[in-house]
This record gives structure tokens, sequence and C-alpha cells, in this order.
């Protein structure tokens, strides 16, 4: 099975911004499972020497605090109670950039973390040794990248702390890039709705950059429907379209057996049975959605109605769904806005025809 997946495009782009002096913060954001994190691990992987990649993943983290925030963030050296950056940043560095880029987080000496973990206001005192660390690097002829994969997990910590934490992360990543140079900052995340929301963070205004990672177009889909040996590939198409996830899983429940027809029926009627649950528990009351400080109760008809509107064309101006409707069918992970353009699609294409199977409407493939 191929390890990479037709994204050569995507990684050029990525290397071609990594190699200019940092300026901007990247949004590096698509639809579910379009291979966003495959082809930021290939990138860092394949990073000059004099490159030092953080790559921290929040996927699967619970970040309900601060405190597991920086617990994710960082990696507490704990054989060494220095509290000197510099001290700390003279010992790193003389071991090599090799024993840097293989850690997950920022090394910290357990002298320096205690402290800013025992702090009230804990993101102040955190991002000022990150800014530190980073100006060490830079100094020996390193130049950091640091990345946050499925950041919209921090959403979390902002519901509890509030969203000051939002808004100190990225004026610290702004810092980085448009007004220091340190360091490359890319946020990843397939949470449109996220992006939207720290859209308002004037800081970001002409400071930042969106980089979609889409699902492959038809020609690049099927050349990895070669390399995963599929054989009927225009019946692939019409179910799973370009989007990599899928491919995947297909490829799987194939090597277990079943047929590419009976595999990707299964995989429909289950994207289907997941969309009927939804539209069982808004015909039974018990969906509702928050809007103003009021809990507003989500009427079925409505989110027929929403979802029929995406079958002619494939997609919709977000302008013409309610912002509820809107939000509650993205973070169902029913629909995918693309924040540049204002659109609307479905999460793929088993996405898509679930939607045509409920709403009843004659089938169409491909958008």
């Amino acid at each position: 099975m191929a390890q990479f997946y037709d994204r050569e495009q995507e990684e050029q782009e990525l290397h071609i911004i990594l190699e200019d002096e940092p300026s901007l913060v990247y949004f590096v954001y698509g639809p579910m499972n379009s291979g966003k994190t495959s082809l930021l691990v290939r990138v860092l992987n394949s990073l000059p020497k004099d490159m030092v990649p953080f790559y921290i993943n929040f996927r699967g983290r619970d970040l309900s605090s601060t405190g597991e925030f920086l617990n994710c963030l960082f990696k507490i050296d704990k054989r060494s109670l220095l509290d000197s950056v510099k001290e700390y940043m003279r010992g790193l560095t003389g071991e090599g950039a090799d024993v840097i880029t293989k850690l997950t987080g920022i090394p910290i000496p357990k002298g320096i973390f205690d402290p800013i973990f025992k702090e009230k206001d804990k993101g102040d005192d955190a991002f000022v040794y990150l800014e530190e660390f980073f100006q060490g690097l830079v100094v020996t002829g390193q130049r950091p990248v640091f990345v946050l994969d499925e950041l919209q997990m921090v959403k979390k910590v902002a519901n509890v702390a509030g969203r000051p934490l939002l808004d100190k992360l990225f004026n610290f990543m702004v810092r980085m890039t448009k007004e220091t140079h340190l360091c490359h900052s890319l946020a990843v995340t397939s949470d449109s709705l996220f992006i939207e929301q720290i859209s308002g963070n004037a800081r970001l205004e002409g400071r930042s950059r969106c980089f979609l990672v889409d699902d492959l177009d038809r020609d690049r889909a099927l050349h990895v429907y070669d390399q995963f040996g599929f054989r009927d590939k225009q019946l692939i198409w019409s179910h799973i379209g370009g989007k990599i996830g899928d491919m995947v899983r297909l490829k799987v429940e194939l090597r277990l057996g079943l047929s590419e027809k009976d595999a990707l029926k299964q995989m429909l009627g289950e994207t289907t049975s997941r969309l009927e649950d939804i539209l069982e528990e808004a015909r039974d009351g018990f969906l509702q959605m928050e809007h103003k400080g009021k809990d507003i109760p989500l009427d079925i008809e409505k989110i027929m109605e929403t979802l029929a509107m995406l079958i002619p064309e494939g997609s919709v101006k977000k302008g013409k769904i309610s912002a509820i409707y809107r939000k509650f069918l993205i973070e169902e992970n029913v629909l995918f806005q693309e924040p540049v353009r204002g659109m609307l699609y479905p999460q793929g294409q088993l996405v898509r025809l679930a939607i045509e199977e409920l709403t009843k409407l004659p089938s169409s493939t491909g958008h």
C-alpha cells in the first residue's frame, strides 16, 4: 500500500512557504480525512537539517484547562532543574539538532516549567519561554517550524479559561512570523468554524493565510486508485470521490474479503445510518443549539430543507443557510465550509449520496 497519496503539488507549495522567511501564520485546513496530517508529517520529515520542526497533535487530547494545554505543548525535561533558558539551550544545541527534532513537544526544563504551571496566568510566561527558546535556535543557525495539528481542540480550553487564551496563542504566532520572523507557524484543522471564529482577531488581518488541502480531483484520485489496485474506478469515484480516508477504508474492507461493490454499499449504509440517527433525534425533539444565549430547538423539516439545498449543485453559499443550522451540520461533520469562498459542501461523496437518498432527490455524482 502506498504511504503517500499524490500530494506532490501541495508538498512543493509547503516547501516553498517554509523556505522563505517567516512572515505569515498559515492555516492548513480541509475536509475530514483529506490527508492533511500525512502531508504535514511528510513535509516536516523532509526539511533540511537547519530547520527544526516541532509538531504537536492535539487529536484525542483532553484540553479542558490551560494546564492540560501546556502539558501537550511542552515536553518536560525532568533531568534539568535549570531556570535559565540560555543555559538550557547551550546544553541542547551541544547535543545537535537531531536530538531536538525527535521531540514531539517543546523541550523545557522542570526548573522553568514548574513555576509557569503554578502561575495564575500560565499563558504569558509560557509564550515568553517559547520565544526565548526559538531565539536560541535561530542564534545557532537553525530555523524552528511550529506546527499545531487539530488546533480546534483548544476551543475546549477557551470555553473554560475564556477567549484570551486563544487570542494570546494567535498573537504569539503573529509575533513569531510577521513581527520577529523567528519561526514558521502553522495551524492545522478540519474545523472551518474554528477558522471563522478566530478570524475576528484583528491581529490576524493581513497576517495570516489559508492553505487548502482538499479531497483529490478526479485525475489524481484515479491515479491513487491504481496504487490501491482498485478495479471499478467509475463505481468507486461515484461513491467516495477523492477522499483519501475513504480510499484507505475501502482498501481495508477489500482485504477483509468484501467485493468493491459490497464494501461501498456497506460504507454508504453506515453513512446514511449516521444521518438517519441525527434526523431521528431532531424528529423526537432532542436536538438544540445555543444561539444568542438561548437554547433553540432544531426542526427536522428545516434540517431536511437545508440538506436538500446542496443537491442540485453540490454546494451552496453559506449566507443562504440559517447560521444555527449551518453550525449544527458542520459540527456534526455533515457539511464542510470552505472559509475563503464562503461555500458549503457535503463532507465527502458518501455524505452527498446519503443526503440524496434521505431527501429522496434524483442521484447525481461528483461535485
